[in-house]
């Protein structure tokens, strides 16, 4: 019993670690336009010199931008196009939980944990 309810908290408090990052089900919108502004800001001053995985033609397909959803884990295709975000980028953002990263993916930057599972995405391009 000691161990469910352990199992519980733990998941209690990563949910409260990650609300307010990113785009998430969770986070708050105030919280989420800041972010997407920072990240958007970021985007237009870096436009003419994106690194691999946010250029236009690293753009997802409308059947993989499906599959990038927050709470579902990476497939291989998508952990495939996953690059490191870039720092000056992932530094205009709260700094990610333990076992967390920021990742560029598609045109987006995604908040993922060391299992691939996506617990956030900032959508960069315009559609």
């Amino acid at each position: 019993m000691k161990v469910y309810w352990l199992a519980v908290l733990s998941t209690a408090a990563a949910a409260l670690a990650l609300s307010g990052c990113g785009q998430s089900s969770t986070g708050s919108a105030q919280s989420d336009t800041s972010q997407q502004q920072a990240a958007s800001d970021w985007y237009n001053q870096h436009r003419n010199n994106l690194p691999e995985g946010l250029r236009p033609e690293d753009q997802l397909s409308a059947e993989q931008e499906s599959r990038l959803r927050v709470g579902a884990p990476l497939d291989n295709d998508l952990r495939d196009r996953v690059r490191p975000a870039p720092e000056d980028l992932a530094a205009r953002l709260p700094p990610p939980p333990p076992d967390h990263r920021y990742v560029a993916v598609g045109g987006h930057v995604g908040l993922i944990d060391k299992n691939f599972q996506v617990k956030a995405v900032i959508n960069l391009h315009d559609k």
